[in-house]
């Protein structure tokens, strides 16, 4: 599955902006760097399609970046260029290395000094590079396993990246990123509230499986934060309330029953979105605390009672909340 959608928790935390999502006309990516929260721009089909040297089209998609496909007698192959707080290069620094051990133990990514740096690595069936530029960080990966005779260019990611960062220039001050979301000098960024260690761990997740998570993924500008087995998202402001609200409205689980908590947080619940789908098998616990509601959702585990993820979540609730202060 591709990093984009790999996750339920996923799908439905940003059910509000993917009906959002669109194509523009000819089937450009939707521009809605101004229309919808301050998402940044993509790069145009045309552009693409001249840094990787075959025809494409855009896919909308739930978060901070991009996805093209190839056409054609390639169509599946799937280009993304994801947009990050650079709070993040760490972690996707580190998928990088583990991603280029396949080409053998000593395998090493390959140091790129576009922007203010960063890490890349090429094999016949994957392309894969991040830099940070001005307190973002760009992620382009590309996955052709299964065409792996198609003739990219060795630095196809990099040129991907390049556009990436001319098209939707970071914002930030170089380094400019706060550790903790709760700071009132840098955006929101919701994956500062927990580690991959941290969640996995409320999750009882087994360590076997655990040490594979790919890192935190954050979109809506840092507010959403999505994990291999669930999610964070942070709402802010009057309309907290209300936008918890319509995200819950606009996947059809508004009407699904809430179980009071009590302890935790001013008011908290919580709920199961989808009783009866057993492809979408995870638990909700909505807190809200002072401006913020904090929406935490986990994965069930197998085909365990989706309640389990109950005391994982109020576990997880007691862990992020003192960081929001």
């Amino acid at each position: 599955m591709h990093r984009i959608a790999r996750n339920t928790s996923l799908a439905f935390g940003l059910a509000a902006a993917l009906l959002a999502c669109g194509e523009g006309a000819a089937g450009e990516p939707k521009q809605t760097a101004a229309t919808t929260g301050g998402r940044p721009p993509c790069p145009k089909l045309a552009e693409i399609q001249t840094a990787i040297g075959f025809p494409v089209k855009s896919h909308p998609v739930p978060v901070d970046g991009c996805l093209y496909e190839l056409t054609g007698e390639y169509a599946g192959v799937m280009v993304s260029l994801m947009y990050q707080p650079a709070a993040r290069a760490e972690d996707i620094y580190a998928d990088i290395e583990r991603h280029v051990k396949a080409k053998g133990p000593d395998a090493q990514p390959d140091k790129l000094s576009v922007g203010e740096g960063g890490w890349g690595c090429a094999s016949r069936g994957r392309k894969e590079a991040a830099v940070v530029s001005k307190g973002r960080v760009y992620h382009v990966e590309i996955d052709h396993n299964l065409v792996e005779s198609l003739n990219f260019a060795a630095d196809v990611a990099v040129r991907v990246l390049e556009l990436g960062i001319r098209t939707a220039p970071g914002t930030g001050a170089s380094g400019a990123v706060a550790s903790r979301a709760g700071s009132a000098s840098a955006p929101l960024d919701a994956c500062t509230l927990a580690t991959n260690a941290e969640v996995s761990q409320a999750a009882e997740e087994r360590p076997e499986i655990a040490q594979y998570w790919s890192a935190p993924v954050a979109s809506f500008g840092g507010s959403h934060c999505d994990y291999d087995g669930g999610s964070i998202r942070v709402y802010q402001g009057k309309a907290a309330a209300a936008s918890l609200a319509s995200t819950l409205k606009a996947f059809g689980a508004e009407k699904a029953p809430k179980t009071p908590v009590s302890g935790i947080g001013d008011q908290a619940y919580f709920m199961i979105p989808y009783p009866n789908d057993q492809y979408k098998r995870l638990g909700l616990l909505a807190v809200h605390a002072g401006p913020r509601v904090l929406q935490l959702m986990l994965d069930a585990h197998g085909s365990e009672p989706i309640e389990t993820t109950r005391p994982r979540l109020e576990k997880l609730a007691r862990l992020v909340l003192p960081r929001l202060q």
